[in-house]
């Protein structure tokens, strides 16, 4: 069920020079480097084995953030806070965590020295505790070195100098800012209209376009009631999104032609879009680099007309399309999914079935519902939306 909701983990901070300084201090303990590893990428997302104190954890690569390490992590490391600051997740919720001076922070033989870091619990949020995420190597600790991003074979290369990588075969270049923790943003435009992308490797999905820079009113598209991601501080219920076929998208000189985005709260670029590249991110020139390797997503669009996430080891319709016509409502509790038993799950079978089971796979599904203490059964296929 991990592609059910979407997974962003954007995360923006507010504070003073101090806090800048704080979190963008530090540095790499060598020169004249160049380092290689795996990714795991069976979320979308770049996940690395990243050693802290001895020990090692996955932590999320993710440039919509600062480096972000768990409560056990701090507790670990015994060490006092450096400040704190109000961090505001990709659902617009909020809150006041501490900031960290993190003496060392190894990344395959690269030694990090007095990284900046926020202080967050990651697997609060169910989804990311299935993942088994323990923190972030954010945009700050990214910005001290060129990134190569190779999603084709899994692996990052991570460098001091961009002559070590041979760019005269990435055709595309996007210019970037910063803001002071380093996260980029690009140009580009949505039907002429400009808009300000995060370029965000913490987004699991393709284009996602902000509601408030036009109405599309022509859009053909469908309209999705009810949580739509999922952040830092879990998701917002009750929303109301649209998903439309656009006829033009450019981001930076790169036209994509027409696309299918999802209408929300902010413009973001996700890594169904950068894993049709070999991506080079330099913070030095604030360019990135881009190599094509896959075509562009196809504008069409078929689902099942809902979605569903694990709330107390319980199945829970959370969201349902207006334009399909289901028996499902959310609050559902669903009990069986085709083979797969939902009823009286644990937190492990919870997540068993969580990364297991992928719907956009198949075509049709049979399913068993619980509503107000009776069941039902549905034969749900899927329905061809935008094409």
């Amino acid at each position: 069920m991990k592609k059910l909701v979407y997974l962003i983990l954007i995360l923006t901070i507010i504070g003073c020079n101090s806090l800048s300084k704080t979190l963008n201090g530090g540095k790499v303990a060598k020169d004249d480097y160049m380092e290689t590893i795996k990714f795991n990428y069976d979320y979308n997302f770049a996940l690395i084995d990243v050693v802290i104190n001895q020990k090692t954890y996955t932590f999320l690569v993710d440039t919509g953030a600062p480096t972000v390490i768990s409560n056990q992590i701090y507790k670990d490391l015994n060490i006092n806070p450096a400040n704190s600051t109000n961090v505001t997740d990709s659902q617009g919720q909020s809150n006041n965590q501490e900031v960290v001076i993190i003496p060392e922070v190894r990344i395959g033989n690269l030694i990090y020295n007095d990284i900046g870091a926020i202080v967050a619990d990651l697997r609060d949020v169910f989804e990311f505790n299935c993942m088994g995420i323990d923190g972030i190597i954010g945009a700050n600790q990214m910005a001290k070195s060129f990134w190569k991003f190779d999603y084709q074979n899994h692996e990052i290369t991570i460098t001091d100098q961009l002559a070590n990588f041979d760019i005269t075969s990435y055709e595309d270049r996007l210019n970037f800012f910063t803001s002071n923790q380093k996260t980029p943003y690009v140009v580009g435009f949505v039907n002429g209209v400009s808009t300000t992308y995060t370029f965000d490797t913490g987004f699991a999905g393709h284009l996602d376009v902000d509601s408030d820079i036009a109405d599309f009113d022509d859009a053909i598209g469908f309209v999705k009631y009810g949580s739509s991601s999922v952040g830092l501080y879990d998701v917002k219920d009750s929303i109301s999104t649209r998903t439309i076929k656009i006829d033009s998208l450019r981001i930076g000189d790169i036209d994509m032609g027409q696309q299918i985005v999802e209408l929300d709260h902010g413009s973001l670029i996700g890594n169904d879009f950068m894993n049709k590249h070999d991506m080079i991110m330099d913070w030095s020139s604030n360019l990135i680099y881009l190599k094509k390797i896959k075509e562009y997503e196809k504008g069409e669009k078929s689902v099942f007309g809902f979605q569903t996430r694990f709330k107390e080891n319980k199945a829970i319709v959370v969201a349902v399309i207006k334009e399909v016509d289901l028996d499902l409502q959310i609050g559902d509790q669903l009990l069986c999914i085709n083979d797969y038993n939902l009823r009286e799950l644990n937190d492990q079978t919870s997540c068993d079935i969580y990364n297991d089971l992928d719907l956009e796979k198949l075509e049709t599904i049979d399913i068993i519902y619980l509503r107000d203490g009776k069941e039902y059964n549905t034969t749900l296929k899927r329905v061809k939306l935008i094409e």
